[in-house]
């Protein structure tokens, strides 16, 4: 298995509910604004949030001795190598399973949909996800080690993990692109009521001078020049990363969570 590509929000629901007069937009420039909105604010929150369905065909060349093996996988963004001991860090951590019964997947894992071995679909209580990366099988059976990948997915000698891969989009995350989208709607469609930021630094009106935050320098900082948007964006990425952080130390010792 190759790591899959990553490159947009996937599954990102967006709250409009107080967007007024939403239902009355172009639906064309409803859908333009839905996209780049998801897109925009997926990229500025560090590429973090929204599912993406994956399904993988594991095959595994080579034997792994029972008590060292080495798991050189991908995580998010780019990872690391992981060496683990029966697929715990450190001696004692946790209780080791059998090579076989364990299979480590891109995460992080948010659930698993489907597994499907020699065309039977595999029951869901027949396995676990621990620590959002490892698909245990907990009934006492092994998983396949090998696989014939010029067949269909569905047929003997196959087998196959649907999963969905990353993390939930927050409810006030699914509010500020509801917002974002709403205002740039407003923009495609002319609406003199949009309150996205112009490229206008400064107006003189009866006296009155009025200046204005130049929307590139908004950019730069990673924010979009609506309040309550940029609110979120600063409490889930505060330092503006552009994407996960990922931290690994041979030290680390700790046992494992299930978390599907």
């Amino acid at each position: 298995m190759t790591q899959p590509a990553r490159t947009g929000p996937c599954e990102w629901t967006l709250n409009t509910a107080y967007c007024k007069g939403w239902d009355t937009i172009d639906e064309a420039a409803r859908m333009a604004a839905t996209d780049l909105a998801k897109e925009v604010l997926w990229s500025l929150s560090g590429r973090r949030y929204g599912l993406c369905s994956s399904t993988v065909r594991p095959c595994r060349r080579g034997t792994y001795d029972a008590w060292l093996r080495r798991e050189p996988w991908l995580t998010l963004p780019y990872g690391s190598l992981a060496v683990t001991w029966c697929g715990c860090v450190g001696y004692g951590s946790c209780e080791c399973v059998p090579a076989a019964a364990e299979l480590s997947l891109p995460g992080p894992v948010n659930d698993v949909t489907r597994v499907v071995v020699d065309g039977e679909v595999v029951p869901a209580e027949a396995y676990v996800v621990q620590d959002r990366r490892w698909l245990v099988r907990v009934d006492g059976e092994s998983w396949p080690w090998t696989q014939d990948l010029t067949l269909g997915d569905d047929e003997p000698g196959t087998w196959a993990v649907t999963y969905r891969r990353g993390v939930l989009v927050p409810p006030g995350g699914r509010i500020a692109a509801g917002q974002y989208a709403c205002e740039v709607a407003k923009a495609l469609t002319n609406d003199s009521s949009c309150r996205l930021p112009r490229r206008v630094q400064s107006v003189v009106r009866q006296g009155v001078q009025a200046s204005f935050v130049d929307p590139s320098q908004l950019l730069r900082d990673g924010m979009t020049g609506l309040p309550e948007v940029d609110q979120w964006l600063r409490v889930v990425n505060p330092y503006r990363l552009p994407r996960d952080s990922v931290v690994w130390s041979p030290d680390l010792d700790r046992g494992r969570r299930r978390t599907s």
